[in-house]
């Protein structure tokens, strides 16, 4: 018996030596139920991990773009700012020139007169609302004729029409200290001809600002 189960052992040897059937392979060990679960935790944590730094990258993104539009507004509204600042400078310089020619408006007597005419009223009390909006200025108020008539006559006339000038402003309100009167007489002729043209714009009273080089303004 001893000799056939061997016989039968060599026999099985021989067969697998030269190319017989090979014994089944040895199945691959499955993961455990544990395993699974570790598996899988640690899956969790990385797609966790992920969208985190996803979630991360988002916000730094959002966060920018609110950098950037909070950094647009505000240069929309400097640019805004300094263009309202422009524009408000523009009319104030505007208006500097407009009142300071206003106050630099002569005004106009008949011939070998020193009355104030009418229009002469209108052109003070336009004066008069620029110097109490503006108490600081000064003006000299010189009086000048045309050429008809003698040198001491013409500058007494001419004085007597800074006079009443002044007189007026005064009445109406306007300090005397802020006013100086001069006469130029027959000297400083705006229009050299002769003839009732030449001569109308000669017969005047001139205004210059002699105290401030700030601007005017209009007080409400």
């Amino acid at each position: 018996m001893r000799t056939k189960t061997a016989a039968s052992f060599i026999a099985v040897a021989l067969a697998a030596a030269c190319g017989g059937t090979p014994p089944p392979e040895t199945p691959a060990p499955q993961p455990t139920a544990p395993d699974l679960t570790m598996q899988q935790h640690m899956q969790d944590s990385i797609t966790a991990v992920n969208r985190v730094r996803t979630d991360s990258v988002n916000r730094e993104r959002q966060v920018e773009v609110a950098n950037r539009a909070r950094a647009d507004s505000a240069e929309r509204v400097r640019a805004a700012a300094e263009a309202s600042a422009r524009q408000v400078a523009s009319v104030a310089a505007a208006k500097n020139v407009e009142l300071r020619e206003e106050l630099g408006t002569a005004v106009f007597f008949d011939a070998g007169k020193s009355k104030i005419r009418v229009d002469g009223g209108a052109t003070l009390d336009r004066k008069v609302t620029i110097l109490n909006s503006n108490p600081e200025v000064k003006l000299q108020i010189t009086g000048a004729t045309d050429d008809r008539g003698s040198n001491a006559s013409n500058q007494a006339l001419g004085n007597r029409r800074a006079n009443a000038v002044k007189k007026y402003l005064v009445d109406k309100g306007i300090d005397a200290g802020r006013l100086t009167e001069a006469s130029s007489g027959e000297k400083t002729p705006v229009d050299a001809g002769s003839g009732e043209t030449a001569w109308a714009k000669n017969r005047r009273v001139e205004f210059v600002i002699v105290s401030t080089d700030r601007p005017l303004a209009m007080r409400e």
